[in-house]
């Protein structure tokens, strides 16, 4: 029995160390030779090639369907009826009168849109105008595409195009009622059958760059302050003044007349303030932007912001300063 024991360990320690002179996968990668590289990479490059190319020619063909929908109301409401048809009713295998239904439903909200005046005639208060609206949000969509497929060193040629899409946009606020601006922010964005028709998604998110048609803040904050910040700093009061004034001549004709005076009262100065405290960090002269947020105060004392608006000014006195600001309730014998 012991020769047979003893030759079972003896083959039973010769299968371990078999196996530890192995090579270990699980902490050591894969080396490859020279001539593997070269071949891989070669190939990759090729593949590389090719996508950008596929991917180029997808999106020209897409930004080309989007730029012919934009060219009038009824070729924009043609094309998101039909990305609607094909999202909600080829695609779920529905059968051609649902289709045919889903396209009627859609053609009779526009109809109802374009008022007692019909195609081209009056817009309804209630309804406003669809064909307008759904231009305004295709072109937003183009110019996402456009934000995301630009290089960092072109990204700067967006700004006239998404200023003049502002422009566009606060001189068509009258018309952008109900339903028509509902659809105006719905066409990029989320659930829009216009992305989920093309699969757009994944190319609407970029950096320094807001997917929403209708966020003054977002738009100017994102894009335009941040581009002004790197090498034209002095144009940022300017600037500011647009995206408070844009934002506030599209609520005028947005809003009920109470609720914009409300917006007046309220938000108006907290954006004025909003753009004294950025020109304070961003601005090229930090003693001008002080002025600016003492004016604020001094014109808005009864806002429900003006005492903290008070206590961040005094502290960013101090710090300018090698004597301590105090009030008059901070002098001896005030009380």
């Amino acid at each position: 029995m012991k020769p047979i024991l003893l030759f079972s360990l003896i083959a039973c320690t010769a299968f371990l160390q078999a196996q530890n002179t192995g090579p270990n996968t699980a902490s050591e990668p894969a080396k490859l030779t020279e001539a593997q590289v070269s071949n891989v990479l070669s190939q990759l490059q090729e593949l590389e090639k090719t996508i950008l190319a596929q991917r180029n020619s997808n999106l020209s063909s897409i930004l080309a369907k989007l730029n012919d929908a934009i060219a009038s109301d009824q070729a924009a409401i043609k094309f998101y009826t039909d990305c609607d048809v094909l999202v909600n009713s080829e695609r779920k295998e529905g059968t051609k009168a649902e289709a045919r239904q889903r396209a009627e439903q859609i053609e009779r909200a526009m109809d109802r849109s374009k008022g007692k005046g019909g195609a081209g005639g009056g817009t309804s208060d209630d309804e406003g105008e669809m064909g307008l609206a759904l231009r305004l949000g295709l072109r937003y969509l183009i110019l996402t595409l456009e934000a995301h497929e630009a290089k960092d060193e072109d990204f700067k040629k967006m700004v006239p195009k998404l200023q003049a899409y502002i422009q566009d946009l606060v001189a068509a606020a009258p018309k952008l009622k109900g339903r028509a601006m509902n659809n105006l922010i719905r066409v990029g964005g989320n659930g829009s059958p216009v992305v989920e028709a093309f699969q757009l998604d994944r190319f609407l998110n970029r950096q320094h760059w807001s997917r929403s048609a209708v966020d003054f803040g977002s738009m100017y904050e994102q894009t335009l302050f941040h581009l002004a910040e790197e090498d034209a700093k002095d144009s940022l009061p300017g600037l500011y003044d647009s995206r408070i004034n844009s934002e506030a001549a599209f609520r005028k004709e947005q809003m009920p007349a109470p609720e914009y005076s409300l917006w007046l009262q309220n938000e108006f100065p907290a954006l004025r303030w909003q753009r004294a405290s950025y020109l304070y960090q961003k601005g090229s002269s930090p003693i001008q932007a002080m002025g600016d947020m003492l004016k604020v105060i001094k014109e808005f004392p009864g806002h429900a912001d003006a005492p903290k608006w008070v206590a961040e000014l005094r502290t960013l006195v101090n710090e300018s300063s090698a004597v301590p600001a105090t009030s008059a309730a901070d002098k001896p014998g005030a009380n």
